[in-house]
């Protein structure tokens, strides 16, 4: 009787060790899965969120929010007259959009033929901030600064 118990205590420290090798376990899985978490565009798309106008034009917005089903960054430049026809400025429309850093945003025109994402220069202060001028390649470099309206 003695040696079916002590069998049965030897199964049970095993089972012991066996469980604090689990806890073990699952303790460095969920480290590994929260340092290995990615906040694309979550804190940063918050912030940004709304309405902006450029301090200079006052003509040209930006709208950082949700459209449909996906985040984008929306270009209104007011509107121009080519051919007889009032029409947006070039440039104008959606964009997709990556914050890279926190001094670049990569950004692909929705109408455009080319997929790939251009980087450029992009900072927020606040309700301020400053992006090199995507929309226009005859002045690259330019810098643009915008207040968030709401």
């Amino acid at each position: 009787m003695c040696r079916l118990v002590s069998k049965w205590l030897v199964t049970l420290d095993q089972i012991g060790l066996m469980l604090k090798d689990m806890k073990h376990g699952l303790a460095v899985v969920l480290v590994t899965a929260l340092f290995s978490c990615s906040n694309d565009n979550l804190t940063t798309s918050i912030a940004l969120e709304g309405n902006w106008v450029d301090i200079i034009t006052r003509t040209d917005t930006l709208t950082f929010g949700l459209f449909g089903d996906r985040e984008s960054l929306v270009l209104r430049r007011g509107k121009e007259v080519r051919d007889g026809f009032l029409l947006p400025k070039d440039g104008s429309g959606s964009y997709d959009y990556k914050v890279l850093t926190d001094d670049k945003i990569s950004l692909r025109w929705d109408l455009s033929s080319n997929s790939k994402f251009n980087d450029y220069y992009f900072k927020q202060y606040g309700d301020k901030l400053t992006i090199e001028k995507f929309f226009d390649t005859t002045t690259a470099g330019t810098m643009l600064t915008f207040k968030k309206l709401d």
